[in-house]
């Protein structure tokens, strides 16, 4: 399993930005990409781990239901 880490443009459309075995350099990129993100972009920048590029994808584009209000973390 790998470190992917993506650009995601609104609504949900994916840029592959790279790949990393080690989490600290796949944060480090990560980081690194966020700040050069100009200002007022619709943009993120994430990483997600997963077995494969396409697992990666399909995670990224889960719809996730909103945790419940009152909700312990």
């Amino acid at each position: 399993m790998a470190y992917y880490v993506y650009k995601i443009h609104l609504p949900k459309r994916l840029e592959y930005l790279d790949e990393f075995e080690a989490y600290r350099d796949a944060k480090t990129f990560a980081r690194t990409k966020r700040k050069e993100l100009p200002q007022g972009d619709d943009c993120t920048v994430r990483m997600v781990f997963a077995p494969s590029r396409e697992h990666a994808e399909r995670l990224l584009k889960e719809v996730r239901e909103a945790r419940p209000l009152g909700e312990d973390a």
